[in-house]
């Protein structure tokens, strides 16, 4: 059963990080008077010429284009060089995507606990993907000591802006009793929220929770 319930965690995790990724992607900054549909080396342009804009979001635009591979060869070096800078300049979303590079190793060596310090940053400013990912480091003790209490209170956080690994993780923390007190109601109540997200994984530990309801 614990099997179980880290795949589902790691799907969650997985499908927070594939919404996160969009949203980066569709939040370039573009100048109110910008035409509506900016071609990538029109984008890229810009952000080369605005690099030392003082919310990083010109650098993160950059780190995006090197992510991807938007008007230029996928590069995650190149990409962790442009949201460091952004990062340096306190913008939240260079700083969230600092900690994935380095939880999946793209770009720079895999190392958990350089992607706490950046997450933990990032979640400060109420960066929902990068609180849900504290909650993650803290369930499973990676990059800093494993705590259920601390890893509920990060997804707390996290679910107040929907963030959907949080929703199936805190459903999975309330059946289970990790760093809360059991409470299947509880449970079935953020199983459902995530299905209601389109985690239709999650649909099976719904209705087992249910089931333990009777």
């Amino acid at each position: 059963m614990k099997n179980i319930y880290v795949g589902v965690a790691i799907l969650f995790f997985v499908l927070s990080f594939s919404s996160f990724a969009m949203s980066q992607q569709s939040t370039l900054p573009a100048s109110a008077n910008s035409p509506p549909q900016d071609t990538d080396s029109e984008q890229s342009e810009k952000a080369d010429k605005t690099g030392n804009q003082e919310n990083g979001e010109a650098e993160r635009a950059q780190g995006d284009k090197y992510y991807y591979g938007k008007g230029t060869p996928q590069s995650f070096t190149e990409a962790f060089k442009w949201y460091r800078k952004g990062a340096d300049r306190g913008n939240a979303a260079s700083q969230s995507m600092l900690g994935f590079l380095y939880y999946y190793g793209q770009g720079v060596p895999q190392d958990y606990t350089e992607a706490v310090k950046w997450h933990r940053k990032a979640a400060e400013q109420g960066n929902a993907a990068s609180q849900g990912m504290l909650g993650l480091s803290y369930y499973f003790g990676e990059g800093v000591s494993q705590d259920y209490t601390k890893a509920a209170e990060w997804y707390r956080k996290a679910v107040e802006q929907g963030d959907p690994l949080s929703l199936g993780m805190l459903g999975v923390m309330y059946d289970k009793g990790q760093g809360v007190a059991q409470d299947y109601t509880e449970a079935v109540k953020w199983y459902r929220k995530a299905v209601e997200q389109g985690n239709t994984s999650v649909q099976v530990f719904l209705d087992k929770a249910l089931e333990k309801m009777h």
